[in-house]
């Protein structure tokens, strides 16, 4: 049997109940992230059903199938491709944006199809992944101003990003930085800003540290409802459903990978013969344990790393992996047989991982 992804639908979506009720004390609406899910309808109806209004994904084609099949308000979470801009349009009702060329062609094409689509407009405050930068306040004045003016456009929002690409940490005062250019801008410009959109899941550090500026009242979040974790100084949040291991593991029993055993026997711990390298040309070392019991599963690191899975039974531990293998150490007294499953608790790249291959099935719990 292949392996298959266990997903809890039912403690995502109440998840998500708890983060949207915990925000809205903030004046913090939420736009759920559902990309980790690579496009999943069930994991992006759980949302909806959980109190989010717009769903954001990164690829065209999961906004697609996401519309036709739930029919919500939608978000591009990264700006359009220039050749993609009619079904940015189609399929998206809201993108993230920062080039002047891509707003233009984004109007026309929304004229064409006599829609109003929604821009956030993206501000890089420092973490140098997408956005305007900060300091070029011609630049992003220009932008606004089209924006304004364009027959077919509206501005959704400005937005920010921390702790992706460039790993900068929401701050006091990048989120001061962040809200006093808007400000100015908007006065400059004389438009109204919506929405100060001020990052993902880490923002939520200054919300738990009672550190947040209530004017900004925007965030776009899928690892807080999706891990219960605050990621900055790794901790769980009250009243989330999330994993009992060692926090830093960063998995969820809300995603659960089941793999059959196909070999199990005894071996030594140390090869025999001359080592080389592994198949991802990588050295190994062995430390000589003696004689142990093995399983041998069914998935390897084709299908997702080992480093990003954590055993639910701890007995168990991972020895390593090949592209279509992966080998467990088990105690000697372990009841497990030929054919039986073993279960691990994903993280947020494993889940990522799991949720893109064709080698592992979904499970969904309601």
């Amino acid at each position: 049997m292949k392996p298959a992804l266990i997903i809890d639908l039912k403690k995502l979506k109440e998840n998500v109940e708890v983060e949207v009720e915990l925000l809205k004390k903030e004046g913090v609406e939420v736009m759920g992230v559902n990309k980790v899910f690579d496009g999943c309808i069930q994991s992006a109806k759980a949302l909806l059903d959980g109190g989010i209004k717009v769903i954001a994904e990164s690829r065209l084609y999961n906004l697609k199938n996401i519309k036709n099949e739930l029919g919500c308000i939608t978000c591009l979470l990264r700006s359009p491709l220039l050749s993609e801009i009619d079904e940015t349009v189609r399929y998206a009702d809201i993108s993230l944006n920062s080039e002047l060329k891509i707003l233009k062609e984004l109007n026309a094409a929304a004229l064409k199809q006599n829609k109003i689509h929604q821009v956030l407009l993206m501000i890089d405050m420092g973490d140098l992944r997408e956005g305007i930068w900060f300091e070029k306040e011609d630049e992003i004045k220009k932008a606004m101003m089209y924006i304004k003016k364009a027959s077919n456009l509206e501005l959704f929002g400005l937005g920010t990003n921390y702790n992706c690409y460039g790993t900068v940490l929401p701050s006091v005062k990048n989120s001061k930085d962040f809200i006093k250019l808007a400000e100015k801008m908007s006065k400059i410009v004389d438009i109204k800003i919506p929405r100060l959109s001020a990052g993902n899941c880490t923002s939520y550090h200054l919300i738990d540290k009672a550190l947040w500026d209530k004017k900004l009242n925007h965030l776009r979040i899928g690892g807080l409802h999706q891990f219960g974790i605050e990621y900055v100084d790794m901790k769980y949040v009250n009243n989330f459903h999330h994993s009992s291991k060692d926090v830093n593991r960063a998995c969820s029993p809300l995603y659960v990978l089941r793999a059959e055993i196909i070999e199990i026997n005894t071996k030594p711990t140390v090869p025999v013969g001359e080592l080389g390298v592994d198949a991802f040309l990588k050295v190994k070392h062995f430390e000589d344990r003696g004689i142990k019991r093995r399983a041998l599963l069914a998935f390897g690191r084709q299908d997702i790393p080992s480093e990003n899975i954590t055993p639910v039974d701890d007995n168990y531990v991972i020895l390593g992996q090949t592209s279509d293998h992966t080998i467990l150490e088990i105690p000697d007294n372990s009841l497990l047989k030929l054919g039986d499953f073993v279960y691990f608790e994903l993280d947020y790249t494993a889940l990522l991982m799991a949720c893109q291959t064709k080698g592992i099935d979904k499970i969904f719990l309601y």
